[in-house]
């Protein structure tokens, strides 16, 4: 009984906390900012819900797969979030908020 719980408020937490970054993605204007509130609340939200099917399931072969999901995610999401980021940036994808000018003064002191 005390399992089932443990295991649906680490469910509801990490659903929580995936609803919140699809928000913010509508709540940010620049594509930086919503890269790292996804990258962040998608990390977090599937860390919680991985916590809490292996509290349902246990130290069975599913609950050791389920942690090895979790440590890929934990590994993997902030790896791709920091690709995805670097490349843009090099493309010079541009900020709703940064100038032209800002940007070039940005390319001569790098």
């Amino acid at each position: 009984m005390i399992n089932n719980i443990i295991c649906a408020v680490f469910l509801i937490a990490g659903a929580f906390f995936m609803a919140v970054s699809v928000l913010g993605v509508f709540r940010f204007r620049d594509f930086y900012s919503r890269l790292q509130v996804m990258g962040v609340g998608q990390a977090l939200g599937t860390v919680l819900c991985c916590l809490g099917l292996f509290c349902y399931e246990g130290f069975s072969n599913t609950g050791i797969k389920i942690i090895m999901v979790m440590i890929l995610t934990l590994f993997g999401g902030p790896i791709g979030t920091h690709i995805i980021d670097k490349v843009a940036y090099k493309e010079a994808v541009r900020n709703s908020m940064q100038t032209e000018g800002n940007r070039e003064e940005e390319k001569i002191c790098l």
